[in-house]
């Protein structure tokens, strides 16, 4: 059963959330080390992102359908960022889902730049799941509490928001 809502938590943390939710998979990964073993986390966790991949494809080649959006589409610098992933759109994918780099841009670009979605889904694949290996191995042997782990993904999110507002304030270079 706790597979189960782990699997169910990496589709939700993966999906159109995600950006509000920066670190919660990772502590999440982190914790369910304790109960199985890495490669079986990577796996789920890779199974259920990949499933939110999915829709998040669906849903930006949707909205980038709606005439709201198409004078987006069609600027200069969303060309410009298409046709840029478009030379390597596969590699670029599995190191930005591997890299701490957030994997937003990906997520937009393969669906406005028409990579067909089951070689988008291979990438991320492939991308996330030694990222995963790597951070349950990491938990496995490290054994974080509970509490901590908790205290530090707040601490993230509060800090990212905090420094977002600094920016806003002009008080930081952007």
């Amino acid at each position: 059963m706790k597979l189960v809502a782990f699997f169910a938590l990496a589709v939700f943390v993966h999906g159109p959330l995600s950006p509000f939710l920066p670190t919660a998979f990772e502590a999440t990964l982190l914790y369910y080390a304790r109960f199985y073993p890495p490669w079986l986390l990577a796996l789920v966790g890779t199974a259920g992102a990949s499933l939110a991949e999915a829709v998040n494809y669906r849903l930006v080649d949707w909205a980038a359908e709606l005439p709201k959006l198409a004078a987006l589409r069609a600027g200069k610098a969303a060309r410009w960022s298409v046709a840029a992933f478009l030379r390597a759109p596969f590699w670029t994918t599995v190191l930005v889902i591997f890299s701490p780099i957030p994997d937003s841009a990906v997520r937009v670009l393969a669906p406005l730049g028409k990579y067909p979605l089951p070689r988008y889904l291979g990438a991320v694949a492939l991308g996330r799941y030694p990222r995963l290996l790597l951070v349950a191995s990491s938990g496995a042997l490290l054994r974080i509490p509970l509490p901590l782990l908790v205290l530090a993904s707040v601490g993230i999110v509060l800090a990212g928001l905090g420094w977002r507002r600094l920016q806003r304030a002009g008080l930081t270079e952007p």
